[in-house]
Order: structure tokens, then sequence, then C-alpha cells
């Protein structure tokens, strides 16, 4: 294979070998951090459905705890 002499065979290969890097990390690094983007984001939702769960088992034991201090000072 002859190698390019002139500016403009360089840069087509130039173009050609950047096309094909671009390529390669489009679909390895792109879309893995697509995919972590979208665990992410499910993992968010999951984690607000815990908190209010939370939040509201705390607001259950406080109501109990009231409850229970009112019955025994009566």
């Amino acid at each position: 294979m002859q190698m390019p002499h002139d500016l403009l065979s360089w840069l087509s290969v130039g173009s050609i070998l950047l096309g094909g890097l671009w390529w390669v990390l489009k679909n390895t690094i792109v879309n893995s951090i697509n995919g972590l983007r979208t665990d992410i984001a499910s993992l968010k939702d999951e984690l607000k459905i815990s908190n209010s769960i939370t939040d509201n088992h705390e607001i259950r034991l406080t109501k109990l705890e009231t409850w229970k201090h009112n019955k025994w000072e009566v």
C-alpha cells in the first residue's frame, strides 16, 4: 500500500481513522454511560419510595409515643 504524500490524502486517511475511533467510543463508552444514567434514575425513584416509607414510619412512631404518654398521664 502506498503512503499518501499530499495534504488531501492525509486528511482523508485521518478522517477515516477519526470516524472509526468515534464509532468505537460511541458504541462502548457512550452506551455504557447512558445505561448507567438510566440505572441511577431508577435507583433515585426507589430511594424516594423508601424515604417516604421511612418518614411515614417515624410519624407513626411519634404518634404512638404521644398516645402512650397521654394515656398514662390521665
